[in-house]
């Protein structure tokens, strides 16, 4: 997982936390020595990538920023706010891991059919989206405005789809219900806590869609427990008490090489920060859920059942780990690749441009693959392995390495490039040779005849332990806050940000959002007396997403430009967007009396101060 995570810190969102989960979900079974898990493998990978899926939606990364702060509240803060979105993200992926381990396979069946239907509306809604462009910015500006840019949509494509769904196929209503249960307890929890209650953890600009996934793990713990699965009910608090344990911790090694502290001073010493951060994130996460996959295996947690034959959901499961995953995320891949070689005005070559290529290469790629998988489907069994641990080897290696491959076309080879590749990289061959280490014992893999323990069992339970390690958490925050103090030497660094106080973040981007006029040019920071003259633009619009358009007085538009945060000064990043143009600069927007006074021009600031004064 500590591979896996890395890899989603290049992708990002939901597509990309899936496979570090899926990662996690098949080393389980392969690592447990159990032939009815090895056999299990991919089910449990699917839900696995699933359950990770759901934090995918967080935003987490602004957090990292307060603990830069040089205010001991907005540092305990920041590691306060990544605990809790580590607990959320591990607590709705062990619970979901856990069904998988201890469903029934018709019950499973029966929920991924119902997942299936979701998915493929949420696909024919990508598509309208991509024939539809304009389409797609309203609702993207719609989200921002009125949803918090949360996943509003998602949640309510689910909640129809699964409402229809449960009523058109009385068969599946066990799944629908429990899908349309989830899309509803993410609004629940989305509109009492931040639509209504007004409740933010991050800036303006980011995702607020922590309250829903608060919601669906709240509904997850209580529908485990009302079918009495304990065992997964203890994957999900191992997930939530682990998750948390490992986003805090994980910034707090970052911290040391953020500031350059100590040790990590010497300019010579490139060591990615950030890489570190996910890597840990990933390890320690992975780690949590590890130790309560042991209880399990200790504990004789009996087979699951396996009531329906194997090959229907097998196969779907390996299509979206080894298909579905890898389209998903490749196009991000892509995208940067095309759009760093400014490919889409190449020249066609047999009629296809370079976007159209790399469509036909998946293709052709693909293929083979799927007529493998509708030959297992159908009874062929000759082209993959004959064991079942064999089989999950052969996944979960393609899985990983076809990663790497697309993570290769990222971008061009530099000194920190490399030192982070290998960072990533370094996980993922020693975790593939731990992996192909198993294959011994593998081959001699039983059902244990002690393995009796229903997931019901009250022996799962979390205990007095588990109890004291999070009455503990309160003191394990206060140290990491005490100790990345010890370390910051005067105010808050480039990254660093204020949650509390006249200076906090939001404040300053609530001030700043919206459509400034300019009145006129001051010859010094502060001046009363403005020169009105021929002004070189007249408006400028900021908007949550740190976009920038000015106006010229001639009406002409120009979206090029940025705002940020850095120093704990809000910045205009003129022409920002364009990586060589001429007048590209930094400069800080100065606020005084209501009123914004920019150096300009921002290339050579030396004609005195663009004054503006916000549009009501």
């Amino acid at each position: 997982m500590a591979y896996g995570w890395g890899y989603r810190g290049t992708v990002g969102h939901e597509a990309g936390a899936m496979v570090p989960g899926a990662l996690l979900g098949l080393a389980l079974c392969l690592g447990s020595n159990r032939l009815d898990w090895h056999r299990r493998a991919a089910v449990v990978g699917l839900f696995a990538a699933v359950g990770w899926a759901w934090g995918g939606m967080i935003s987490y990364m602004e957090q990292t920023f307060y603990v830069m702060s040089d205010s001991f509240p907005d540092v305990l803060y920041g590691y306060t706010m990544l605990f809790f979105i580590g607990a959320l993200w591990a607590g709705c992926g062990g619970a979901i891991l856990g069904m998988g381990f201890t469903e029934p396979r018709s019950e499973l069946e029966r929920l991924v059919r119902s997942f299936v239907a979701v998915c493929s509306v949420f696909f024919l809604v990508y598509l309208y989206f991509v024939l539809m462009p304009e389409h797609k910015d309203a609702c993207e500006t719609l989200t921002v405005r009125h949803f918090h840019d949360g996943d509003w949509l998602s949640a309510t494509l689910t909640l129809l789809v699964s409402a229809v769904y449960w009523m058109a196929r009385p068969k599946d209503r066990r799944g629908a219900a429990l899908l349309f249960r989830a899309a509803l307890a993410w609004w629940i929890g989305y509109g009492l806590l931040t639509k209504v209650g007004g409740l933010r953890l991050a800036p303006l600009h980011r995702s607020e869609s922590w309250g829903g996934v608060l919601g669906v793990l709240v509904f997850l713990i209580v529908y485990l427990i009302r079918h009495k699965n304990r065992a997964a009910l203890m994957l999900s608090l191992y997930g939530i008490l682990g998750g948390g344990i490992a986003f805090a911790f994980a910034v707090f090694i970052r911290h040391p090489l953020e500031l350059h502290w100590g040790p990590f001073t010497s300019p010579q010493l490139h060591i990615p920060a950030w890489r570190t951060a996910e890597v840990s994130f990933g390890f320690f996460m992975g780690l949590a859920i590890a130790l309560g996959a042991l209880r399990l295996l200790r504990g004789g947690l009996s087979p699951p059942c396996e009531d329906i034959d194997r090959a229907p959901l097998d196969t779907f499961a390996v299509f979206v780990m080894l298909v579905a995953l890898i389209w998903i995320n490749f196009r991000r891949h892509a995208a940067r690749v095309l759009g760093q070689s400014n490919a889409t005005s190449a020249t066609e070559f047999l009629g296809l441009q370079a976007g159209g290529w790399y469509l036909l290469t998946g293709a052709l790629v693909t293929a083979p693959l799927l007529y493998v998988l509708y030959r297992y489907r159908y009874g062929d069994r000759e082209l993959v392995p004959r064991s079942a641990f064999g089989k999950g080897v052969a996944i979960t290696m393609l899985l990983v390495w076809v990663t790497v491959a697309g993570h290769l076309t990222d971008g061009h080879p530099s000194r920190i490039s490399i030192i982070a590749n290998l960072c990533l990289w370094l996980p993922a061959a020693i975790a593939s040779c731990l992996l192909i280490s198993f294959a011994a014992q593998a081959a001699r893999a039983t059902v244990p005849s002690d393995a009796r323990v229903s997931a019901s069992d009250s022996r799962w339970r979390v205990g007095t332990r588990y109890a004291v390690v999070c009455a503990l958490m309160p003191v394990f925050l206060l140290c990491l806050t005490g100790l990345s103090m010890s370390m910051q030497d005067g105010p808050p660094g480039a990254h660093g940000r204020l949650r509390f106080g006249p200076n906090a973040y939001w404040r300053k981007t609530a001030r700043l959002l919206g459509t400034w006029k300019a009145v006129g040019m001051a010859a010094s920071l502060g001046d009363a007396e403005l020169r009105p003259g021929d002004l070189p633009i007249t408006h400028l619009e900021f908007d949550p997403y740190r976009n920038v358009t000015a106006t010229s007085p001639a009406g002409d538009i120009d979206d090029a430009h940025r705002w940020f945060l850095k120093n704990q000064y809000t910045w205009l990043g003129w022409y920002a967007k364009v990586a060589m143009h001429p007048e590209r600069a930094e400069v800080p927007l100065e606020f005084r009396d209501q009123r914004i006074f920019i150096a300009w021009p921002p290339d050579t600031q030396n004609e005195g101060y663009l004054v503006f004064e916000r549009v009501e």
